[in-house]
């Protein structure tokens, strides 16, 4: 799989993947991190990417033709000029197969916004699956909103707003790849884990390890037995109590469906 990560900011998104499960993925070839600096495609020789917006308001807006040329290089591999025919504009609603820039239905683009849907483990499965995930890394006030027309969708972390794109950007990295077949040690890793518990949307149960009794703090008595049917019984019961707890929007989303 491979990620392409545009963004104003490079040594945030770098930094970020050369630690840890992310590296290693890269190292085992499991995935590709590729990141381009927007500023490459400035439209001056001053670097600018961003302007005032048209009609006021606070703040600057990131310019279109950076983030289309960004894009045509990734997809194309070549900047073309804007007045070429051969572009990567994506009407809404079209299939990514019809379009010059792939050549089947795994390839997606992203733009990290607050007024995205909020990312969550279902997107991660679904982006986990592709053969290239690109994401744009928005910042300042917003981007043009004639980007829409080059993108699949936006995504933020929550109703929040965050001063630029690329913590989402790591954190939707992070969350798809250790989904890939072969990152994580233990292929259950993923299945046994808070929203995607058995295949159901519950949080994980609670986890204890050494030592057994801190400070009057102890480990539940079923998890020492080694009685594997009965600490399964309890994990399932306690993931569902945790659940209840602490999101009991989960159950009332899953009743919905």
């Amino acid at each position: 799989m491979k990620i392409s990560i545009i963004t104003l900011f490079p040594k945030m998104i770098s930094g970020f993947s050369e630690e840890s499960i992310i590296k290693r993925a890269i190292e085992k070839k499991l995935v590709e991190i590729e990141i381009i600096n927007l500023r490459d495609f400035a439209i001056d020789d001053y670097g600018t990417v961003d302007d005032r917006p048209y009609g006021g308001g606070a703040g600057m807006i990131l310019r279109i033709e950076p983030i289309y040329k960004a894009l045509q290089f990734v997809i194309l591999n070549k900047v073309k000029d804007l007045d070429d025919e051969v572009v990567v504009k994506k009407q809404k609603g079209a299939s990514l197969d019809s379009l010059p820039m792939a050549q089947n239905d795994k390839w997606w683009v992203v733009l990290t916004s607050p007024k995205g849907k909020a990312f969550n483990q279902e997107k991660a499965q679904k982006f986990s699956r592709l053969d290239h995930l690109i994401i744009i890394a928005g910042h300042y006030e917003d981007v043009d909103a004639r980007v829409s027309n080059f993108i699949d969708e936006e995504i933020s972390m929550g109703d929040f707003v965050l001063t630029g794109g690329e913590i989402v950007a790591a954190g939707i990295t992070d969350a798809l790849v250790r989904l890939i077949p072969g990152v994580l040690k233990k292929d259950n890793a993923v299945t046994e884990e808070s929203f995607n518990l058995d295949g159901k949307k519950l949080l994980e149960y609670p986890q204890f390890t050494r030592p057994e009794d801190f400070m009057g703090l102890k480990v539940p008595e079923i998890l020492l037995k080694g009685d594997h049917k009965k600490i399964k019984e309890w994990q399932k019961e306690k993931s569902l109590e945790e659940t209840i707890e602490k999101r009991p929007d989960l159950l009332i989303d899953k009743q919905k469906k």
